[in-house]
């Protein structure tokens, strides 16, 4: 009975959901921009004004969604510091979404996962309460790995950045066409980033300022140092184009640091995700092969209590593992 309920639940709020969705379609379009958006509309077009930039790009179609996409903004105007966590993830991501369509992403994986999941499985409250736990939490995760993987990119680009700044400015360029220089010989995420902040340093922005939202947007700490001792550098005075290579010098002698000790601990990092992937992989296997013997986990409250606990205790234990091996350098 109480899996009907589950059930006829589920189908009545993704009726809701479909409905709300149908309501919003029928909305009128918002035009109004915000000056973020037209910041990045700016950056768009002197991308495109680049040598090589097709036409095509010039004239999009006409958006479908564009009252749902309106409906969303309103929603999150309601909120706002939600919407400047979304976007800040976004930026750091280097997503071109905006805030607004991105929560229509994650309603849509929260409706279309919690419907398969429905389906699928009759209305099994427990794997039901699993889809919504992954509906609700999945797109976060997958969006925080993106920003984790770009900041590992961006980082390791930046000493041979701040290689050929100082070369630029050896050669007598100055910061500013230095920066300009890593824009048209640069690699992403560097060359995106930096052609921001020259976007921002002609709309009145400071050019260390522009720095240092780059370093805020992307999260890297050491290009944060870097902007900080371009500041002290502007203050005292002083040859930047050796400060840079001493910079530049100090974070590859810390990345090879970190490799070696990423080599040193691989052994206890894949002892962590043994451990714990183990369990979960052979419940799985019981699932597809032997369902009959585990079936009480899935439709007993005392099944599913065990099944909570050693949920709990799985994730305590690995977190512990993976702290263990962790290192700050």
């Amino acid at each position: 009975m109480s899996a009907d309920l589950v059930l006829y639940g589920g189908v009545a709020a993704l009726g809701v959901g479909l409905l709300g969705v149908l309501v919003v379609l029928v909305l009128p379009r918002s035009e109004q921009l915000s000056p973020a958006e037209r910041v990045g509309a700016y950056t768009a077009r002197a991308s495109a004004a680049r040598p090589g930039a097709g036409d095509a790009d010039a004239a999009p179609g006409p958006d479908r969604f564009a009252s749902s996409k309106a409906a969303a903004r309103r929603t999150l105007d309601g909120h706002p510091g939600l919407e400047a966590r979304i976007a800040g993830r976004l930026e750091a991501a280097g997503s071109p979404m905006k805030a607004h369509e991105w929560l229509l992403l994650h309603a849509a994986v929260f409706v279309g996962l919690t419907l398969l999941v429905l389906l699928v499985s009759g209305g099994n409250p427990l794997l039901t309460l699993l889809a919504l736990v992954l509906g609700a939490v999945g797109p976060w995760v997958v969006l925080g790995l993106k920003v984790a993987r770009r900041r590992k990119k961006f980082d390791a680009a930046l000493p041979d950045t701040l290689q050929l700044i100082s070369g630029s400015l050896s050669a007598g360029l100055s910061l500013m066409q230095s920066v300009d220089t890593i824009v048209r010989e640069g690699v992403e995420p560097m060359v995106s980033e930096f052609r921001r902040a020259i976007v921002e340093t002609r709309l009145g922005v400071d050019l260390e300022d522009a720095l240092e939202g780059v370093a805020e947007r992307v999260g890297s700490r050491d290009f944060g140092w870097v902007v900080m001792a371009v500041r002290i550098q502007r203050e005292v005075g002083g040859n930047l184009a050796e400060l840079l290579d001493t910079v530049a010098a100090t974070m590859r002698e810390r990345q090879y640091l970190r490799r070696q000790i990423a080599s040193l601990s691989a052994e206890g990092r894949l002892s962590a995700y043994v451990l714990g992937g183990l369990p979960p992989v052979f419940l799985g296997y019981l699932v597809l092969t032997n369902y009959t013997y585990v079936e009480p986990l899935f439709t007993d409250p005392r099944g599913w209590i065990m099944l909570g606990a050693a949920t709990l205790l799985l994730l305590v234990g690995f977190f512990w593992m993976t702290k263990m091996v962790k290192m700050e350098v």
